[in-house]
């Protein structure tokens, strides 16, 4: 009876701990316990509509222009750090945007008419990329200084530690628990220390793990801002292999605390873009009853896809949308004018349907008006958050 309520306390317990280190976590970035919407922090409300002048589009299509605009415009919002977005479909021919936190006119707008541009790229053996990342690692060095990567390294580390801690203790009984371990974790700190200068040395590098599939490097989610704000340095641009970049990629793997995301070792030129390809649907092979999405290229286009997939079985294609890759499957035969993606046994068919949409979302012909604008200031329950 005893070890039963016992197991449950601790259950609560835990459970009530991870719902605090949810809205702690929040608080530390934002200042703030709760995401704050459009009413609260003010920003961009637009009203999208499908430009058709003529009136020769049906309402299917326009329905389905819209939810490829609805696909973009959801690529796009962490490029520009807005925090949940309302992205509403009105119908079959209207969207509306909420933006909160944006009061950037043309900012706004640069997310929502930016015209989508689909690329196909081949994947590279990330064997082409190591012999770069030691110039990489130097030219780094060079700009920044190695203390001040060292020190950059430990902030990222202090940070994450103090916030766990005054979780779990209590600002007061952290600071007892540091002095407490002190002397115990001093041989651990040494140890720390000498791993941080020796990654100082390799700043890069030290981010970068094996990925999944070849072409490709993982780095934990925790460590990609200080990776884009290596890879943004015009220093490093310079260190790069000629007619080669890193995309990342649009998804989060992993688990728990060890998420991760593919940085994809890459052509700089594509050999085949969006205006090239007529078609994308997704669909189940009946046979294996696997998911799939099967594609139509123009018939320039189809010639183009047949060279490159000729010479390149066996290796990956990077579907990439706004400089993101969307995908990356292997490349099994010569594909012409129509080919298929397979998706693999088990994969969601919502999957297929997202890449499919990710395909006609680069190819978009027409042209989205706004319709409606203007901006929302922060009104409506200020005073409950001052």
């Amino acid at each position: 009876m005893f070890k039963s309520l016992r197991g449950r306390l601790i259950t609560i317990a835990l459970i009530v701990l991870m719902a605090g280190w949810q809205l702690y976590s929040n608080k530390s970035e934002t200042g703030q316990w709760l995401k704050l919407g459009l009413d609260l922090q003010g920003g961009m409300h637009l009203v999208l509509e499908v430009d058709d002048p003529d009136g020769t589009m049906t309402p299917e299509a326009k329905s389905d222009m819209i939810d490829r605009v609805e696909r973009i415009i959801r690529t796009r919002i962490d490029e520009f750090g807005v925090e949940e977005p309302l992205i509403q479909k009105v119908g079959g021919e209207r969207l509306i945007v909420e933006l909160a936190g944006i009061d950037d006119e043309e900012q706004a707008k640069g997310i929502v008419q930016r015209n989508a541009f689909l690329e196909f790229k081949k994947v590279l053996p990330t064997s082409d990329m190591d012999g770069a990342l030691r110039r990489i690692d130097r030219a780094i060095v060079a700009s920044l200084g190695v203390d001040s990567i060292t020190a950059l390294g430990r902030a990222v580390v202090t940070q994450e530690t103090s916030n766990l801690e005054n979780l779990l203790f209590g600002a007061d009984t952290a600071t007892a628990v540091d002095s407490a371990a002190a002397a115990a974790s001093s041989a651990a700190a040494v140890s720390d220390s000498i791993e941080a200068e020796e990654n100082a040395l390799r700043p890069f590098s030290s981010l970068l793990r094996r990925g999944d599939i070849e072409g490709t490097y993982a780095v934990l989610t925790a460590d990609r801002p200080v990776a884009e704000m290596f890879l943004a340095m015009p220093e490093v641009e310079r260190a790069f292999p000629r007619e080669e970049i890193m995309l990342w990629g649009s998804e989060l793997w992993g688990q728990a605390a060890q998420t991760y995301y593919l940085l994809y070792v890459l052509e700089e030129d594509s050999f085949l873009t969006g205006e090239q390809l007529e078609d994308a649907t997704a669909m189940r092979d009946p046979q294996f009853n696997a998911s799939q999405v099967q594609f139509q290229f123009s018939r320039a286009g189809g010639r183009q896809f047949a060279r490159f997939s000729g010479a390149n079985i066996g290796n990956y294609l990077a579907i990439v949308l706004d400089n993101e890759v969307m995908s990356a499957p292997v490349i099994r035969d010569r594909i012409g004018a129509r080919g298929q993606i397979e998706m693999g046994q088990g994969t969601p068919m919502e999957e297929a349907r997202d890449l499919a949409l990710v395909l006609r979302a680069g190819a978009l012909p027409a042209r989205i008006n706004i319709i409606e604008e203007r901006t929302v200031g922060p009104s409506l329950g200020q005073d409950s958050i001052d």
